[in-house]
């Protein structure tokens, strides 16, 4: 990409950061960056896009979190080896996942409106707040059972996409995906808290008791987020499961 390609892409709307963080993985996803490279020091990449020191210090510290790149203290910052990579899982919506381990839910209430963005949505979505975006709420049962309720919120262009279809069958991620839009990866924090009112009301149980709390922010291939959501589970009614294996290591 030559230099001053990212200023280029200004016309598209994306954050600068972003746009600077979907270039240097491109290098890394290409090969043209193979594992241990150093990349470009930040006085380098602050010249050859023309983007501030704060630009390339947010787009290099979202590789690192990922696990994409690696800093040196004193030498540089370099493509991550494979070995250091983080282990991921593959990426499927709340309900999607119930579909797939066969259990039978239902969505028992659902609801899709526009709304506007309060600080913790804004921050997920790279939106200023108080701009308009889409939420969608759900009320999943097992049975007669409550096992979870999720609200999913995505920038306001997701609208037409999604409007006019049944709420209550909905699978957001393969509806965007049917209208062309690219959803690469995500992170999610799951935490145990006690239950409040809204968790009581919805859940069936008594405040106090204990519920997970899924949070998670899905991006596109670009790195721009597509949709923050936040669910919370009974939490007899959720196991997460993950494989470990232990890396040897020789012995000096």
């Amino acid at each position: 990409m030559k230099a001053g390609a990212i200023m280029a892409m200004v016309r598209a709307g994306y954050p600068l950061y972003l746009q600077l963080r979907s270039w240097l993985m491109k290098k890394i996803e290409s090969g043209e960056w193979p594992e241990g490279t150093m990349i470009p020091t930040e006085h380098e990449l602050i010249e050859l896009h023309g983007v501030s020191r704060t630009t390339v210090r947010q787009a290099v510290q979202d590789l690192v979190g990922t696990g994409n790149l690696v800093r040196q203290q004193g030498r540089g910052t370099f493509v991550a080896r494979k070995e250091s990579l983080s282990t991921s899982s593959p990426l499927y919506g709340f309900f999607e996942e119930f579909d797939l381990l066969g259990r039978r839910a239902t969505v028992a209430s659902a609801d899709l409106s526009l709304v506007r963005a309060d600080a913790t949505v804004a921050a997920h979505l790279h939106l200023p707040q108080d701009t308009v975006v889409v939420r969608i709420f759900r009320l999943v049962h097992e049975g007669s059972n409550p096992v979870f309720y999720d609200e999913s919120f995505l920038p306001e262009a997701a609208h037409p996409l999604l409007a006019g279809r049944d709420v209550r069958q909905l699978q957001i991620y393969r509806a965007l995906e049917q209208h062309g839009v690219s959803i690469s990866a995500g992170e999610q924090t799951i935490t145990a808290q006690a239950a409040d009112g809204t968790d009581a009301a919805l859940l069936c149980i008594a405040p106090g008791q204990p519920v997970l709390r899924i949070e998670r922010t899905t991006r596109d291939g670009t790195g721009r987020p597509v949709e923050y959501a936040c669910a919370h589970y009974r939490a007899e009614s959720y196991e997460y499961r993950v494989r470990l294996a232990r890396r040897t290591e020789p012995v000096d």
